[in-house]
């Protein structure tokens, strides 16, 4: 008699964790939300964790040269852009997070981070994240009827797709050749993650009021652990600050989009936090990261803007703390100082004026304030900042996305600042 045959991979990974699935199911999150009484704020809370535990997975399937595990997510939508939509339409509730949750997420996040380095267990991670989108579909009905309608992009998962996706991941995840001891370590990291969806999801409801804390990842699943203001008022005027900046220059809307709108949070609310060092630190710190930014693509004009939109948002919000926020605004002019000494102010207006009347249609508004930025971009780069025109010129001068009358201004005024910056 013909040995029985070893079942596949994704037969092996269910019958291990079949339980795991039903104690899920169970848990007090769960059946609020099928009953139609779990809380917003627990409904928030949950996406922010899964914004976190899918931005470290997203990360470590981008950094991976394994075309196997790569080939397993496929050409699915971005989870995280899922998540990430969904609490931009819920950033105005200002939910604080549950402590305990926070810690669950970022363990789980570990574990991933943890796996890069044997990313042949990642499959593992993937095996029960995606089969969490499996799950969410069965509970989108629920989500729908308890918060008006949405945003429910993370429980719409892949919409009419989702059925299919997961057959073509689970082809995949049959056809990798996991030997005995490598199909062992999959189910032991499936089960780990199991472990810290259910701490997680335990903490979330119902929550525990003396837990409430605000953190970096409220604001931005990509921001770590940095400090946020511990005060609503300051908080609050750094989110303002934040969507002021954006506002002047749209140029980082369309190129960054919400991602882009996280960071733009998540920097606001740690600038918030600097006012209790001394002015010579504050700058450095100041310094250090306009020349992240400036590298990036986002000229310092744009942090001299913001800190000045900051010191006056906490002006506004919170008096008292008006006098302890002008070293910001000093910060603010220290960049300004090293601008205009490139480029002086009437200089610097002139050409920013000539390259606003040169544009057409209504390219002008959707990307004012761009001429400030190309000037800025010139000036960091002679400040030292080596990628601070290449992390931008490219972008603002694509054929596919401009038209050849904007590329031509373009392109003629860093001609022309690069000229009287360089003396």
């Amino acid at each position: 008699m013909a040995p029985a045959r070893e079942p596949g991979l994704m037969a092996a990974l269910k019958q291990a964790v079949s339980g795991r699935h039903a104690r899920m199911e169970s848990l007090p999150f769960v059946t609020a939300l099928a009953g139609g009484t779990l809380p917003l704020a627990a409904y928030i809370r949950q996406l922010r964790a899964m914004a976190v535990i899918h931005a470290a997975l997203e990360r470590a399937l981008a950094r991976t040269g394994d075309q196997a595990l790569r080939g397993l997510w496929g050409d699915r939508p971005s989870r995280l852009a899922h998540l990430r939509r969904d609490l931009g339409r819920l950033d105005s509730f200002e939910v604080p997070d549950q402590a305990a949750a926070v810690a669950a997420a970022q363990a789980l996040a570990d574990l991933i981070r943890r796996r890069e380095e044997r990313p042949e267990d990642l499959p593992g991670v993937l095996y029960v994240l995606e089969g969490m989108t499996l799950g969410n579909a069965t509970h989108l009905p629920d989500v729908l009827r308890g918060f008006g309608g949405g945003p429910a992009h993370y429980y719409t998962g892949y919409g009419d797709r989702t059925g299919a996706s997961w057959l073509a991941f689970s082809a995949a995840m049959d056809a990798l050749p996991v030997e005995a001891a490598g199909r062992e370590r999959l189910i032991q990291t499936a089960h780990r993650c199991f472990d810290h969806l259910e701490t997680l999801y335990r903490s979330l409801h119902p929550a525990v009021e003396a837990g409430l804390v605000r953190t970096a990842s409220m604001l931005n699943p990509e921001a770590g652990d940095h400090p946020v203001p511990d005060r609503a008022e300051e908080l609050r005027a750094a989110l303002a600050a934040a969507r002021r900046c954006r506002e002047e220059f749209p140029y980082f809307d369309a190129r960054y989009q919400d991602r882009g709108r996280a960071f733009a949070r998540s920097d606001a609310a740690w600038l918030a936090t600097l006012l209790d060092l001394p002015a010579s630190l504050v700058f450095s710190q100041v310094d250090w990261l306009g020349r992240i930014l400036g590298n990036r693509g986002i000229p310092r004009l744009c942090l001299e803007r913001q800190l000045v939109d900051l010191h006056e948002a906490i002006g506004e919000a919170w008096p008292e703390g008006r006098e302890a926020a002008r070293v910001l605004r000093d910060a603010a002019g220290q960049l300004r100082a090293e601008r205009l000494r490139l480029l002086p102010e009437p200089e610097w207006n002139r050409l920013e004026q000539r390259f606003d009347q040169a544009l057409e249609g209504d390219l002008a508004d959707r990307f004012r304030g761009t001429g400030g930025l190309i000037l800025s971009a010139v000036c960091d780069q002679a400040c030292g900042i080596e990628r601070a025109v290449l992390s931008l010129q490219p972008w603002l001068t694509a054929p596919a996305r401009f038209p050849p009358g904007w590329v031509a201004a373009v392109e003629g005024l860093f001609a022309q600042a690069r000229a009287i910056a360089a003396g």
